[in-house]
């Protein structure tokens, strides 16, 4: 058997090779100059210089028109708004203070007035029972008090010797050396932002109200309201328009028997006193001089 099969695979035909020449290396491949790799992407930083104040940013807009110094009066559900209305290109609030406490060189807005040839002055923020400022002040420069961290501080006016802002207490504190502060009080609760009435307001304890306004430029109100809730008065200024001042942004002053708004007779519809009978002494005012 084994002599079978040998004998067959002798007689089959052997498989023929064929003489193929290798293939020569093919050259290697290169890559048009013109064709441009795609780059990854890119994050692009913004650099938009950052707005003093996200609540209230100031417009650019140098032709605004002026706004006249006047005194008006205007009723709302029943709240009697009185104000005085100004640009901040031709006058300009600034802090009275009383380093030795309330009354110790004042006893009314018309008093503070007069020792700086104001045109109108109104009472400032709150102070605590022994006098001193519930919040940080600055006077021309010259800081006193602290941060307040209660509503009642919520809200700072700030004047640089520049243009003057209204900012939340947070915008401030994120970078205080940023607003060169030379005149400052701190005060609150904000009453309107962007135009819009502030939530969670008190809507009880009625009572005389005193508040500063702005339309986010050049046009500002300083005001005294007639007895009310801190939630009335936000209804009665957000947004609207009073006496040409479109008001976007709204701060709180000391209210009750520290209300006190006092206009000279030297401006239009002037020669106007709002203050009660029962009035206490108050440790500072905002009053307003020409620029």
């Amino acid at each position: 058997m084994l002599l079978a099969v040998l004998a067959l695979a002798s007689c089959s035909p052997q498989p023929q090779i064929k003489n193929v020449a290798p293939r020569p290396p093919s050259p290697p491949i290169t890559r048009p100059s013109n064709i441009i790799k795609p780059s990854p992407p890119t994050t692009v930083k913004n650099t938009t210089p950052p707005l003093k104040s996200p609540v209230t940013p100031r417009a650019n807009t140098p032709s605004q028109r002026h706004s006249p110094l006047a005194y008006h009066q205007t009723t709302h559900n029943g709240i009697i708004i009185s104000t005085v209305s100004y640009d901040d290109r031709a006058h300009q609030l600034r802090i009275a203070d009383q380093p030795n406490g309330p009354g110790s060189r004042w006893l009314t807005a018309e008093q503070a007035a007069a020792t700086y040839g104001a045109l109108a002055a109104i009472n400032g923020g709150f102070f605590t029972p022994q006098g001193k400022p519930l919040g940080l002040l600055i006077e021309t420069g010259t800081p006193r008090g602290s941060l307040n961290k209660s509503s009642l501080g919520s809200g700072i006016f700030i004047s640089p010797k520049g243009n003057p802002s209204i900012i939340r207490r947070e915008v401030y504190t994120k970078k205080q050396t940023h607003w060169n502060a030379y005149n400052l009080l701190q005060t609150g609760p904000m009453l309107a932002e962007n135009g819009q009435t502030i939530s969670g307001l008190s809507k009880t304890n009625n009572r005389p109200r005193s508040f500063i306004a702005w339309d986010g430029q050049h046009h500002w109100m300083i005001g005294h309201a007639s007895s009310c809730t801190l939630a009335d008065l936000s209804l009665a200024l957000a947004g609207r328009n009073l006496a040409g001042v479109t008001i976007k942004v709204s701060v709180n002053l000391d209210g009750g028997r520290s209300s006190d708004l006092w206009v000279s007779s030297r401006i239009q519809g002037g020669g106007k006193s709002h203050r009660g009978f029962l009035n206490k002494t108050v440790r500072n005012y905002l009053v307003l001089t020409p620029r």
